[in-house]
């Protein structure tokens, strides 16, 4: 019996890693995850674009949610359909292995089961807990994805797209008044918060739909509130859940990953970077975070949301280089970036075999792009790139795209510092984690201004919690 597990996708990083794992881990064979993807503004369809895997069958639709969920249905093989969000996974390894069992032993058309509901960034921190709930009420409705359908049955019953955000809502009454549906008591999946039907800034739109909804089916004000009430109750209700190796992993699969120096030239792409107040505030803008993305802690911020030790870029970048004579790295090296003589000869002395050094213009990010285009670099290689931040991790997510297998080193200034061109701070600077101040000498105006919007951003992500990467 295959199971088809729909996924809508729209700026789903860094969660839809997790996601698509937990689908993967599953020790049911017969299955297919049909992702549905919107075009998104963050690293999204690069992710979907490396995965390679049979039961993954991915269609590009620029629709609403609902009507991207019928669209998805419409492609399912399964004779089970069930929905899985993209930030959100499946509890166990064998959910779906005893969801197949529940059908065929019950001999059913529609099961739901038990929800965990987490933390955005913690699944191991839960929030609320729907469980041990049999409906009973016509207004009782279970978790929407909790739910699994036969499929010839949920093709007589879709989504209604005029709907923003309580399509689901209109799907499960139509669904529970025209259909038994049989509750199977384990927990299915682990929701994380924050999900559109939670936001603040949506929550009226959701009320009134949910209203007109509930009206269309000949319940009261009343029966709706006493559905939304019954969920504060759920907030109280402690259970005691074991989490094994399988939730840790999932839990670490969308975290931030920090770099390894033994594993940093082996033939995995990767891009290297500086987790900094820059970083952290840019990522938030310009959704800078790929799959491909390893970190290594700089700053005080960094140290203190991490609890890495803090190492400055210059000392990163002496690292790698020692580790690149002495294992005797035999890929191509390249430094992408406007370096001085004085730089070059720097290099040359501290790099044992030859290295390429290719000029980027000056200016916005578009016209280094344009430069990209025309260069013609070896993949599996080692890249340097000597840009500020956020302009070099933007161009390195360009850049690994085109060359998969390379490493992008993204290291500021750091050849500048550690060749002379620009003075190192002296180490009552570095002592106070004030470096930043120290380098407001050099390229001062460029820097104030990434300053500047690096604190108006920071205050941003504090206000409505964005930082989402640990």
């Amino acid at each position: 019996m295959k199971i088809s597990i729909i996924m809508c996708v729209k700026n789903s990083m860094p969660y839809i890693m997790a996601s698509i794992k937990s689908f993967q881990m599953q020790d049911y064979k017969n299955k297919e995850l049909i992702i549905v993807y919107s075009k998104s503004n963050d690293q999204t369809e690069f992710y979907l674009d490396s995965l390679e895997d049979k039961n993954i069958n991915i269609y590009n639709y620029n629709g609403s949610i609902y009507s991207s969920l019928n669209y998805g249905i419409s492609k399912a093989n399964g004779e089970i359909v069930g929905i899985l969000h993209s930030d959100d996974v499946f509890f166990e390894m064998n959910t779906l292995k005893n969801i197949s069992k529940f059908f065929l032993k019950k001999k059913v058309n529609i099961v739901y089961g038990n929800i965990l509901y987490s933390e955005k960034n913690n699944l191991l921190k839960l929030k609320r807990v729907w469980d041990n709930i049999t409906i009973k009420k016509k207004y009782d409705l279970p978790p929407h994805t909790s739910v699994f359908i036969k499929k010839n049955v949920i093709k007589k019953i879709k989504y209604k797209t005029k709907y923003l955000i309580a399509g689901d809502t209109e799907f499960l009454l139509n669904l529970s008044q025209n259909y038994k549906l049989n509750y199977f008591n384990r927990y299915i999946v682990i929701m994380r918060s924050g999900g559109l039907s939670t936001s603040l800034k949506f929550f009226f739109q959701k009320f009134f739909e949910d209203i007109s909804i509930f009206k269309k089916y000949k319940l009261s004000i009343l029966e709706y509130l006493i559905k939304v009430i019954s969920k504060i109750s759920q907030i109280f209700v402690k259970r005691i859940i074991i989490f094994n190796k399988y939730h840790r992993h999932l839990n670490e699969t969308s975290k931030v990953n920090f770099i390894n120096l033994k594993k940093l030239f082996n033939n995995e792409g990767k891009i290297v970077s500086a987790l900094n107040l820059a970083y952290l505030t840019f990522n938030y803008k310009h959704k800078l975070r790929s799959h491909k993305y390893m970190f290594w802690a700089d700053g005080i911020f960094s140290s203190i949301l991490t609890k890495k030790e803090k190492i400055a870029g210059r000392v990163f970048l002496r690292k790698v280089l020692s580790s690149i004579n002495k294992n005797n790295i035999k890929k191509q090296i390249y430094i992408l970036g406007n370096l001085e003589n004085k730089s070059k000869e720097w290099l040359k002395k501290k790099i044992k075999k030859k290295f390429y050094h290719k000029n980027l213009p000056f200016g916005d990010v578009e016209k280094i792009i344009n430069r990209l285009k025309k260069l013609k670099l070896s993949d599996c290689s080692i890249i340097f790139l000597t840009l500020p931040t956020p302009k070099q991790e933007i161009i390195a997510n360009e850049i690994i795209k085109k060359y998969p297998n390379s490493t992008i080193i993204c290291i500021g200034g750091s050849i500048n510092i550690l060749s002379g061109v620009e003075r190192e701070s002296p180490k009552i600077f570095n002592l106070l984690y004030l470096e930043w101040l120290w380098r407001l000498k050099f390229d001062t105006k460029r820097r104030i201004i990434r300053l500047t919007e690096s604190v108006i951003l920071l205050i941003k992500i504090i206000i409505f919690r964005k930082i989402d990467i640990f």
